[in-house]
C-alpha cells in the first residue's frame, strides 16, 4: 500500500469522512473552517490537487469540491478508520437475537437487525451445508402415496422434503427403511451421500422407498437454494443520493429482486477476517458502483456469510465493526442450540 504524508492522511481522511456524512463534495475553504488543520485554504487545496493526481479523489466538474475514488475509500478503510459500534447499538442487537427460533428466522432476524443499524442492505447466507454431517432420516406418512422425509443435520439444521409413492407404506416399512438408510449414511456430509448414494444402498435397491430416495438425491440433498439468502432494507439502500439515477436505480432494484449475484459474492466469502469490497473490487458487474463487507460465521462444522451492501460512500468504521460484532453474536447463538 503506498504511504501519504502526515498531512494527505489528515486531508483523505476529513474529506473521505464529511463527504460520506453529507453526500456533497468537499472543498479546501469548507476544510480550512471544518477543521482545526493550522493551514491556509490554497494549502488545502494543494493537497487536493496532489491527492487527486495520485487517484484518490476525483473532481465531478471544474468548480466543484473533491469526493473519495475507490481507491481513496480502500486506503481510508485500510490505514486510517477506526471500527467503532456504539454501546446501545450492541444491546439492541443482543435483545433481539433469540437462540430458540426457528432458524430461519434467526438468520431473517439477522438480516432485518444488520438491515437497521447500517441503513443499507442487510445480508445473512445461511450456511453451505455441503460439509454438513448427516445425523438421520425419519419417514413419515402425511397421506395414502405421500411421505415426509425429515432430514436432521448435526449442526442444528433439519430439512423436510415431501415425496410422492405409488402405493400405501406402513409405519413399520419406513421405520426399518429409515434405519437402514441412518445405518449406512450417518456420519458422512451431505457431499459424500449426494456423490454415493447410489452405491452405499443399492443392495435394498428392490425396496421402493430406498430406491425413491436414491433417485430423488439431486432434491433431497440439494445444497444450494436462493431461499437461504436473507435481505432486508431495500428501502435504506434505495434512499442513497447515488441511486436517484433511474437507470442505476433500476439495476440495483434488478440485482437485490433477484439475489444471485449477492449470492454469488457471499458464497464465495472464504476468510474468517472481514472481507471488503469497494466499488470495482467486486466482481459481479452490476455490484461496482457498491461496497460489500461480509463475513463468515460458524455453526459446528459449517459456515454462512453475512453482511452489508450500500453505495461506496457508506460508514465503514460503523459497518466493519456491527459486522463483526454480529458474526460473534450469530455464532454463539447457533452454539447455545448445539449446546
Amino acid at each position: 500500500m503506498a504511504t501519504l504524508t502526515e498531512r494527505e492522511n489528515q486531508i483523505l481522511g476529513h474529506i473521505v469522512e464529511s463527504y460520506i456524512d453529507t453526500a456533497i463534495p468537499v472543498g479546501s475553504r469548507f476544510l480550512a473552517k471544518r477543521y482545526d488543520l493550522g493551514i491556509s485554504a490554497a494549502t488545502i487545496r494543494n493537497v487536493m490537487n496532489d491527492l487527486e493526481e495520485r487517484g484518490y479523489l476525483s473532481q465531478p466538474h471544474v468548480s466543484a469540491g473533491r469526493l473519495p475514488t475507490d481507491k481513496g475509500y480502500r486506503f481510508y478503510v485500510d490505514a486510517l478508520a477506526v471500527p467503532a459500534l456504539n454501546p446501545s447499538e450492541q444491546q439492541f442487537i443482543s435483545a433481539n437475537i433469540n437462540y430458540e427460533v426457528a432458524l430461519p428466522e434467526l438468520f431473517e432476524t439477522s438480516s432485518q437487525i444488520l438491515g437497521k443499524i447500517s441503513s443499507q442492505l442487510g445480508v445473512v447466507l445461511e450456511p453451505k451445508l455441503y460439509k454438513a454431517i448427516f445425523q438421520k432420516m425419519e419417514l413419515v406418512p402425511i397421506s395414502e402415496k405421500r411421505i415426509m422425509a425429515v432430514i436432521s443435520i448435526k449442526s442444528g439444521f433439519v430439512k423436510t422434503i415431501i415425496l410422492e409413492v405409488d402405493s400405501e407404506l406402513s409405519r413399520q416399512q419406513l421405520e426399518s427403511t429409515s434405519w437402514f438408510i441412518n445405518e449406512r449414511l450417518s456420519g458422512l456430509s451431505l457431499e459424500e451421500i449426494k456423490n454415493s448414494i447410489d452405491k452405499r444402498l443399492q443392495e435394498e435397491k428392490d425396496n421402493m422407498v430406498v430406491d425413491l430416495i436414491i433417485h430423488s438425491s439431486y432434491k433431497i440433498f440439494k445444497l444450494e437454494d436462493p431461499k437461504n439468502l436473507h435481505l432486508c432494507g431495500t428501502h435504506n439502500i434505495m434512499s442513497n443520493p447515488e441511486f436517484s439515477d433511474r437507470e442505476l436505480a433500476v439495476k440495483i432494484l434488478e440485482v437485490i429482486e433477484s439475489k444471485q449475484e449477492i449470492l454469488n459474492h457471499f458464497e464465495q466469502v472464504d476468510d474468517d477476517k472481514v472481507s471488503i469490497k469497494i466499488g470495482r473490487e467486486n466482481k459481479e458487474h452490476h455490484l461496482q458502483t457498491c461496497s460489500i463487507i461480509s463475513v463468515k460465521y460458524q455453526s459446528g462444522n459449517v459456515y454462512g456469510t453475512l453482511g452489508v451492501v450500500g453505495p461506496t460512500r457508506m460508514q465503514y468504521t460503523k459497518i466493519i465493526a456491527l459486522v463483526e460484532y454480529m458474526k460473534r453474536v450469530l455464532t454463539h447463538s447457533l452454539c447455545e442450540r448445539l449446546s
